[in-house]
């Protein structure tokens, strides 16, 4: 539900890599990749279990990473000028 609330609040469905820089997006996508890649090695390593405690590792780290870290990545300027047009239009 993520991506939908996100749209919602902000416009967009994805705001990380390629699309842009958002730090919660990306932080999802590192987490999705480390979780296919040991879906991927499980079936293909002699101790697939390990694969399991490595993607396990990574999304420790990234749940550590506050999502805020960044700061956030609207831009309050050009959502008042947006909602200042919205306004005019409606008159």
């Amino acid at each position: 539900m993520g991506p939908i609330v996100q749209y919602y609040a902000f416009g967009a469905f994805w705001t990380g890599v390629p699309l842009g820089w958002d730090l919660t997006d990306n932080k999802t996508l590192i987490a999705m990749l480390g979780w296919l890649i040991a879906l991927f090695m499980y079936g293909r390593s002699k101790k697939p279990k390990l694969w399991a405690v490595y993607a396990s590792l990574l999304l420790l780290v990234v749940y550590l990473i506050p999502h805020s870290v960044l700061g956030s990545e609207l831009d309050y300027n050009k959502l008042n000028k947006q909602s200042k047009q919205h306004i005019e239009s409606i008159k």
